[in-house]
């Protein structure tokens, strides 16, 4: 076991550290690449659709940069509303409404197992895949139009919130960048969840704190009932993420991982 002296020391480097690229970033002095790369400049990508479109397969997307310090990113999909008549409800209840082809997202609510009069916590949130594209840790891009059109697909066909990954990318970022990535990402899910609940109790979040909750995972999102997804390296990276879940446990509550593939 290291002394206190050699981890004290270790936090004030890493801090120092980070202070180093932070200021030759402001400076420009440090060329992008050390960030990493999270996409290809010969990669077939598609742009984000925030509106429910036809063309899209009902499934609004949208793209976030969670990492100031690196290039990491996730690209969100929403799936659609059920329609009116997917579930049983009481001659009382107002007529819900479903978004029009093309309409934007508007903040729907998941549809309910009771009355849209019922509490929140009656209300069935959607699952959360969290999805690694593969390409060997060198090729591919969670906005890859291959990767767009397979995520779009498994929101739809499963009903769930699907986070695809954009980890740092070899060899501009070494092992074991886009393992780190990954729980980042899960992290980040955590928070946000953290976040959600703590905006349900007055004066729980300041302003800055509310500022960076992201809609869609917490108004529609359940941490619970999470999966994580993977192709090819991206398997290594899920299996890596999830055994490191297992493992701290606590400081990701409250993400629970249902299931790994």
């Amino acid at each position: 076991m290291p002394s206190v002296g050699v981890k004290i020391y270790s936090v004030f480097f890493k801090l120092l550290l980070r202070h180093r690229l932070q200021s030759l970033a402001s400076a420009g002095g440090l060329d992008n690449a050390a960030f990493g790369v999270s996409c290809r400049p010969d990669e077939a990508t598609a742009p984000p659709n925030p509106a429910f479109s036809a063309a899209a397969d009902g499934v609004a997307s949208k793209d976030l940069h969670i990492d100031p310090n690196s290039s990491l990113s996730v690209r969100i999909f929403l799936p659609t509303p059920p329609p009116p008549h997917a579930h049983p409800r009481r001659a009382s209840d107002p007529t819900p409404t479903a978004p029009a082809a093309g309409a934007p997202y508007r903040g729907y609510l998941p549809h309910a197992v009771a009355s849209p009069r019922a509490a929140a916590s009656a209300r069935r949130r959607l699952p959360i895949v969290v999805q690694f594209h593969g390409g060997g840790f060198v090729t591919g891009s969670n906005t890859a139009a291959a990767n767009d059109a397979f995520c779009r697909r498994v929101a739809k066909l499963c009903d769930a919130i699907v986070v695809a990954v954009g980890y740092r990318l070899a060899p501009e970022s070494r092992y074991p960048a886009a393992f780190e990535d990954g729980v980042k990402v899960l992290k980040w899910i955590t928070k946000q969840a953290n976040l959600a609940m703590m905006t349900k109790v007055r004066g729980g979040v300041d302003t800055f704190g509310a500022s960076t909750v992201e809609p869609w995972i917490a108004a529609h999102g359940d941490p619970a009932r999470c999966v994580l997804l993977g192709a090819s390296c991206g398997a290594n990276i899920a299996d890596y993420v999830t055994r490191k879940v297992v493992e701290d446990g606590k400081p990701f509550d409250p993400v629970k991982i249902k299931s790994s593939t």
